[in-house]
């Protein structure tokens, strides 16, 4: 009977991180088409009249945040780590410089923002965040710390996703409700990140007791 449970427990475990990961992939390819590759042309007709003065920090931003989010699920399927190991290691390489040189552009444009200082300071902290736990990611592993590399790397990864959410659920909220831009674009500015940062902390940490 124990040993029935364990399987039917480890069945609908494997079942729900299956169905995760193909709505993050949905999510992630709905982003990447319909919102990332698009600003990948820097016209001010694309850019408009807000970011095209920005766009030499703008457009290097973006085609890194693009690199990191199609990188990252990869990096996670443990069957491509230990075959391809030093490929796992080479694209790792690659994310990291990524998210550290987005992350510092993200924080120059949200110091540059003009739409109010609450948004300014949840896009400045979540360029802040975002290179940090790559950084720790990448000390973990250089000390071999290969368990502690992938907590920060979950860390890390749950905050490059935050552009998708971010893009997703304004979209949603743009449709959906009659708030003003403004007041959507301050809410997701600390919600697209903070929240789903502590969600998968609390799963990290739970693992541990």
């Amino acid at each position: 009977m124990r040993n029935t449970e364990i399987k039917r427990s480890n069945k609908l475990s494997k079942s729900i991180i299956s169905t995760l990961a193909i709505l993050t992939i949905l999510l992630m390819l709905y982003y990447v088409v319909m919102r990332a590759f698009p600003m990948l042309q820097p016209t001010e007709e694309v850019y408009g009249s807000y970011f095209f003065p920005r766009a030499a920090w703008l457009f290097p931003h973006i085609l890194l945040g693009i690199v990191a989010i199609l990188i990252g699920p990869v990096q996670f399927i443990k069957k491509f780590r230990t075959k391809y190991l030093k490929l796992h290691r080479n694209l790792g390489k690659i994310y990291i410089i990524s998210v550290v040189i987005s992350g510092v552009l993200g924080m120059y444009l949200a110091a540059t923002s003009n739409v109010n200082i609450t948004y300014a300071a949840g896009l400045f902290f979540l360029g802040v965040t975002w290179a940090g736990t790559a950084i720790m990611a990448f000390i973990s592993i250089k000390k071999k710390k290969i368990e502690l590399h992938k907590e920060w790397m979950i860390r890390s990864y749950v905050i490059t996703f935050a552009f998708v959410t971010f893009r997703v659920i304004e979209d949603v909220l743009k449709v959906t409700t009659e708030y003003s831009n403004v007041d959507v674009l301050t809410l997701m500015a600390w919600t697209s990140w903070a929240i789903p940062l502590f969600i998968a902390d609390l799963f990290i940490q739970g693992k541990k007791l």
